[in-house]
C-alpha cells in the first residue's frame, strides 16, 4: 500500500528509504495477553493486538492506521537539550 504524505513524500511500507514502518499496541491489551499465559513465544506474538503506524522520513509525520480511518500526527516543534 502507498499513501502520499502531506509533505509530498510517497510512503510505502516496502520502501524503507521513504518510510519507517512501526507496530504499536495498547499496554492494557499487552498485559491482558500476558495474563492469559501463552505457552510459547510464537503463541504470544500471534495473539498480540498490533496496529500499524508509519513515520515519514522527510517530515516526521506519523500515520496511524486506526479502525476505519487514518490518523495523522505531526510534532509541533522539536526540543533539543544542548547542555
Amino acid at each position: 500500500m502507498k499513501i502520499v504524505c502531506e509533505c509530498g513524500n510517497i510512503l510505502d511500507d516496502e520502501n524503507l528509504e521513504t518510510t519507517i514502518p512501526l507496530t504499536v499496541f495498547p499496554d492494557n491489551d499487552y498485559y491482558d495477553l500476558l495474563e492469559s499465559n501463552p505457552k510459547t513465544v510464537e503463541e504470544l506474538v500471534d495473539r498480540m493486538p498490533v496496529a500499524p503506524m508509519w513515520e515519514c522520513k522527510v517530515c516526521g509525520r506519523l500515520y496511524y492506521f486506526n479502525t476505519g480511518k487514518l490518523d495523522v500526527y505531526k510534532l509541533e516543534k522539536e526540543i533539543f537539550d544542548d547542555e
